[in-house]
C-alpha cells in the first residue's frame, strides 16, 4: 500500500508540475511578445499623434520662429520626448532642447527618409543616435500642408521604458510561475494524501458498523481512482442499507409523536374555550340572556371546529391507508365545478369577492367518484376564499396532452416560497396572519393531496406573496367505450 501510495504521490507531483510549467512558460511566452508588440504599437499611435498634432500647430509658417520655437520646447518638456524639426534639406533647424548639439547639423545621410517626408509619408524606425546611449523610437512626419511641405518632424522617444515594461511583465510572470510551482506542489501532496486516506478510514468505518453505528460512512474525495471510489461506494451502499431499516423505525416513531403533539395542540385550544365558559355559566357569572347565548354559540362553533377536526382526521387516515374505495364513473368536471361554486355563492360574495369561471364547451369527461371530486374543488375553493379579500377567484379547465388540467386561483395574500412545498403536510399552517383570517384543522390539502392521488392525478401550487395562488390539478381523460 505505502509502495502505491508513493507511486502515485510521483506521478501526480511530476505530471502536474510538467504541465504547470510547459503551460505557464508558453503564457508567460505569449504574454511577453503580446505585451511588447502592443505597448510598442501604443507608443507609436501616441507619437504618430503628438507629431501630428505639432504640424496642426506649426504648419501655417515655413521657417522656424520664436514663438514655434517656444512651442516645441514646450510641448517636449510636456510628453518627455525630444522634438526635432528639419528643413527641406535636411538639417535640423530647431529643437525642443535649445542647447541640442545638433541644431543646425544634416541629420543623416539617409536620403530616404527625406524622400518619404517630400513625398507626405510618415515613417516609423528605431535610430542610434551618437550622443544618446539609448535607443530612440523616432517617428517622422512632414511639416506643412498637403500643397506645400516645409521640411520634417521628428519625434524621438527613448525605448528604454518599454523595454523595462516588458521586462518587469517578465519578472512577474516569472514570480507567478515560482507561485505557482509551490501551490501546486501542496496541492498535488494533498491529493496523493487524500487518495489514501479513504483507504485508512475504511477499518474505522466498519468497526463503528459493527458496534451498531449505521449513520457511519467513509468519505472520500472525488478523484480518487475508480478502483478505490468504487470500493468505498460499495462499503456505503452496505452500511445504507442497514441505515435503512433503523431510519424507517425512527421516522414511524418521529411520525407518531408529531401526530400526538399536533392532534394535541388542535384539541386544546377549543376544549380550553369551552371549559372555560362552561365554568363562567356554572358559576353563575354569566347572567344576563345576551351574554349566555354568545358563549352558548362560541362553544357551538367550537363543538362544530372538532367535529369537523375529527372527521377529516379520519378521512385522512381512510386515504393513507387506502381504506377508502372510490365509485368510480364518468364525471362531467365543469359541472361539478358549477355545484361547488352554487353552495358556495353566498359564503364569497360575503368576503366581497367575484368569480370567473373560463369553462370551455365539449369538456371531456373523466372516471371519477363525483362527490370526492366536488370535496376537492370544494376543499381549493374555500380556501382560495378564506384567504381573499376583494378580489378574485377564478377556474380554468384545459386539455394537454391526454389530460384535463383544472385550473383554481386567487387574488389573495398568497404563500411564501419556504412554506410551498410543506402546505402538504398535515396539520401544517402557512403563517400566523394566515391563521388569523380563517379557522382551519390544517388537514385540508392532504386530504386533496391524496385524494388526487386516488384518482390517477396529480396536483402543483404556485404562489407569490401579496398577489395569489394557483392550484393546478392534472387529471388524465380516458375515453370511453362505444
Amino acid at each position: 500500500m505505502k509502495s502505491l501510495n508513493r507511486s502515485l504521490f510521483r506521478r501526480l507531483l511530476i505530471g502536474y508540475l510538467f504541465i504547470f510549467i510547459v503551460g505557464f512558460s508558453l503564457i508567460g511566452i505569449v504574454i511577453s511578445i503580446s505585451s511588447s508588440n502592443y505597448i510598442t504599437d501604443q507608443k507609436r499611435q501616441e507619437m504618430l499623434q503628438q507629431a501630428a498634432s505639432i504640424n496642426g500647430i506649426i504648419h501655417h509658417s515655413n521657417v522656424v520662429t520664436e514663438e514655434i520655437e517656444n512651442t516645441i520646447e514646450q510641448l517636449g518638456q510636456y510628453s518627455g520626448s525630444t522634438i526635432w524639426i528639419l528643413d527641406r534639406s535636411g538639417h535640423i533647424v530647431a529643437s525642443s532642447s535649445r542647447q541640442d548639439l545638433f541644431v543646425g547639423e544634416l541629420m543623416n545621410d539617409d536620403d530616404d527618409i527625406m524622400d518619404d517626408i517630400l513625398e507626405g509619408r510618415n515613417r516609423i524606425q528605431v535610430m542610434n543616435i551618437e550622443e544618446e546611449e539609448r535607443p530612440m523610437l523616432s517617428v517622422i512626419t512632414p511639416w506643412g500642408t498637403n500643397e506645400e511641405i516645409y521640411g520634417g518632424i521628428i519625434v524621438h522617444s527613448p525605448i528604454g521604458g518599454i523595454n523595462t515594461t516588458v521586462r518587469n511583465i517578465r519578472e512577474i510572470v516569472l514570480w507567478a510561475i515560482i507561485s505557482g510551482l509551490v501551490i501546486v506542489s501542496i496541492l498535488v501532496s494533498y491529493l496523493s494524501w487524500s487518495i489514501s486516506k479513504p483507504l485508512k478510514k475504511v477499518e474505522e468505518a466498519a468497526n463503528e458498523i459493527a458496534l451498531g453505528n449505521y449513520n457511519k460512512r467513509v468519505e472520500y474525495h472525488e478523484k480518487v481512482p475508480d478502483e478505490i471510489a468504487e470500493l468505498l461506494k460499495s462499503f456505503n451502499r452496505m452500511a445504507e442499507k442497514f441505515n435503512e431499516i433503523e431510519n424507517e423505525r425512527d421516522s414511524l416513531e418521529e411520525r407518531r409523536q408529531d401526530f400526538i403533539a399536533n392532534i394535541s395542540h388542535e384539541l386544546r385550544t377549543p376544549l380550553t374555550a369551552m371549559k372555560g365558559f362552561l365554568e363562567a355559566l356554572q358559576d353563575g357569572l354569566v347572567k344576563d340572556k345576551e351574554s349566555q347565548q354568545k358563549y352558548y354559540s362560541i362553544m357551538y362553533r367550537e363543538t362544530e371546529y372538532l367535529n369537523h377536526l375529527v372527521d377529516d382526521l379520519m378521512d385522512l387516515i381512510k386515504l393513507e391507508k387506502r381504506e377508502i374505495s372510490l365509485d368510480m364513473y364518468y364525471v362531467q368536471v365543469d359541472e361539478v365545478m358549477k355545484k361547488v361554486f352554487l353552495n358556495l355563492e353566498n359564503v364569497i360574495k360575503e368576503k366581497g369577492n367575484e368569480v370567473d369561471l373560463n369553462l370551455p364547451n365539449n369538456i371531456p369527461m373523466i372516471v371519477g367518484d363525483s362527490v370526492r371530486l366536488e370535496q376537492i374543488f370544494m376543499n381549493l375553493i374555500h380556501n382560495a376564499n378564506k384567504f381573499t379579500k376583494n378580489g378574485i377567484i377564478s377556474t380554468e379547465i384545459k386539455i394537454e396532452d391526454s389530460n384535463l388540467i383544472v385550473s383554481i386561483s386567487d387574488t389573495g395574500t398568497g404563500i411564501p416560497s419556504y412554506d410551498l412545498d410543506r402546505i402538504w403536510d398535515r396539520f401544517f399552517k402557512v403563517d400566523r396572519q394566515r391563521e388569523k383570517k380563517g379557522r382551519g384543522t390544517g388537514l385540508g390539502l392532504a386530504i386533496v393531496k391524496e385524494l388526487v392521488g386516488l384518482h390517477k392525478g396529480s396536483i402543483t401550487a404556485e404562489s407569490e406573496l401579496g398577489k395569489g395562488t394557483t392550484f393546478k390539478i392534472r387529471f388524465p381523460i380516458i375515453q370511453s367505450k362505444n
